[in-house]
């Protein structure tokens, strides 16, 4: 259950209350009187609350048209949009909010009040029909056309358009301004995103999730008028569409944002530098040019030596698959090079294999063990373009070690520690380990701190995922598996236990079982991508 739901269900006695009492005044014949006293008395205590808090700015209020209906436009950075927008301009606003906000309790209740509106994502059930015949009302109807809060749900902050910084717009107010012929206004909202971002509410990931003081500026563009012409097909309609969220975009100041964007967004598509590879594979046969339609990227664990991860190599080989075994940062040496070595070491190495490994492969299927599956499930979460599937063994999101918290404290006085016993078959363990004896308890700090951000990162994840565990894995617990299956978005997800196995899967006991699921998972992606 997402933390914002466990919130919902705490509030849901209040909802009821007000919805009585919301029903005994229809009943009494003064609902509508209260109403409107309500409107007018919470817009001016929110506008006086609001310039004192985030110094509000409002720019250009006069493109407005005085009368009529039109439409407002405005990009989508924080819950708190919706309430400074309603306080910044003279006219009343009519809010557009997605029909799953019927169930949420007390925002519901304000829906209502405040006289918004509701519509089926997706424009399925007519969810139109009623937004029109409020803008023929001369109502002012706004709808936000990102149609979510870039991080709020499953669409992370670098889905946005290179071009504009804000997410693909819908065609929905489009459709409407040509269906009445009312003017869209374009509406740039700044600051919001830092002074409560989606970290604090919905996704409650920061605490307290209390709005703080920034300074909030909303800004209105020139009208835009489009005709209602028979013929706009989809091109026409995504076009109109796209003008409307560029002019948005100019009346935004991205700088001033939680997580601060300059426009173009800079997307790279090429590594910076490569990592060293252990094992790499090029596509073989293939003509001049062309790329093979699946890699496979392989990230070890933290303090592992890749010979943890090398027993795929063979099956690759044998599978014709061009493939990328790199040495992240730290590793490969003494056990003393990871000092100063932290996560965004890691990923930036897994980052740049992955995008060396694209300039062969249409798609990419990441394999990660341990710390590696945390770096799998961090790209698959910020390259959904590029990577087609991806198997995570014993994730590090969670460890066995119920002390482990203790690391930050620890690592002031106690520079390195003794690694943990990986293998559950000891003659496994003689035979097969070359990981590092020791590890130092500040890049242990590091990997902690990696594994609270991935979980944040999950919802993201979308690509198809093998989750592999060990029954007998001392070193991470089995609630990390289940973490992936719970919050991860993929609608394809499989599990595989292995009760023999500890936590060097493609080591211990039932090794070749373990290879073969995952050779069987990146088999099953490569017959997808053909298909595609």
């Amino acid at each position: 259950m997402e933390s914002y739901e466990v919130l919902n269900r705490v509030l849901m006695p209040l909802d009821r209350v007000m919805g009585a009492s919301l029903d005994a005044a229809r009943k009494a014949g003064v609902y509508e009187p209260l109403r409107g006293k309500l409107t007018v008395t919470a817009k001016r205590m929110l506008r006086k609350s609001f310039d004192h808090q985030y110094q509000l700015e409002v720019l250009d209020e006069a493109n407005i048209p005085a009368t009529g209906g039109c439409l407002i436009a405005p990009n989508h950075r924080s819950w708190l949009d919706v309430q400074v927008l309603a306080v910044a301009t003279q006219r009343q606003l009519h809010f557009v909010a997605k029909a799953e906000f019927k169930h949420w309790p007390i925002l519901r209740r304000m829906i209502e009040v405040f006289d918004g509106l509701y519509v089926q994502r997706g424009g399925a059930g007519g969810g139109l029909d009623e937004i029109i015949q409020a803008v023929r009302d001369c109502k002012v109807v706004v709808m936000f056309p990102e149609g979510t809060i870039p991080g709020e749900e499953n669409i992370p902050r670098w889905d946005v358009e290179s071009d504009t910084g804000l997410l693909r717009g819908h065609s929905g107010i489009v459709r409407v301004a040509m269906a009445t012929g009312a003017p869209i206004i374009p509406c740039g909202i700044s600051g919001t995103g830092l002074a409560f971002p989606p970290e604090a509410y919905p996704r409650m990931e920061l605490f307290p999730p209390l709005p703080k003081s920034a300074p909030v500026t909303v800004r209105f563009g020139k009208p835009l008028h489009f005709r209602a012409n028979a013929d706009v097909g989809r091109e026409e309609l995504a076009r109109r569409t796209h003008q409307v969220m560029a002019q948005i975009s100019e009346l935004v100041d991205f700088s001033r944002d939680h997580v601060p964007i300059q426009v173009p967004v800079q997307t790279r598509t090429k590594p910076e530098t490569l990592p060293p590879y252990a094992f790499s594979r090029s596509p073989q046969g293939l003509p001049r040019g062309h790329k093979a339609p699946l890699g496979v990227l392989v990230l070890h664990g933290f303090t592992s030596d890749i010979h943890c991860v090398d027993p795929l190599v063979a099956p690759l080989d044998a599978a014709n698959l061009p493939y990328r075994l790199p040495i992240l940062r730290g590793h490969g040496g003494l056990w003393r090079d990871l000092n100063g070595v932290t996560h965004r070491d890691w990923y930036a190495d897994g980052e740049n294999a992955l995008l060396d490994l694209w300039q062969e492969c249409e798609q990419v299927v990441v394999v990660g063990l341990s710390m590696g599956g945390l770096v799998a499930l961090e790209l698959a979460a910020r390259h959904r373009d590029k990577v087609a599937g991806v198997a995570v063994l014993a994730p590090a999101l969670k460890f066995a070690d119920p002390l482990a918290f203790l690391t930050p404290a620890l690592a002031k006085v106690v520079p390195s520690w003794p690694s943990p016993n990986a293998y559950a078959d000891q003659g496994c363990r003689k035979r097969e380990d070359r990981n590092y004896k020791r590890f130092p308890t500040a890049t242990f700090a590091s990997l902690l701190d990696y594994a609270r951000e991935v979980a944040h990162l999950l919802s993201f994840v979308k690509a198809p995922m093998l989750v592999v565990g060990g029954r007998r894995d001392k070193v991470v617990a089995p609630s990390a598996q289940a973490l992936v299956r719970e919050k991860a978005s993929s609608k394809d997800k499989q599990m595989a236990w292995f009760d023999k196995s500890g936590h060097e899967l493609l080591l211990d006991a039932e090794a070749a079982a373990v290879v073969e699921a995952v050779m069987a998972f990146v088999r099953r992606i490569r017959e997808q991508s053909k298909a595609r």
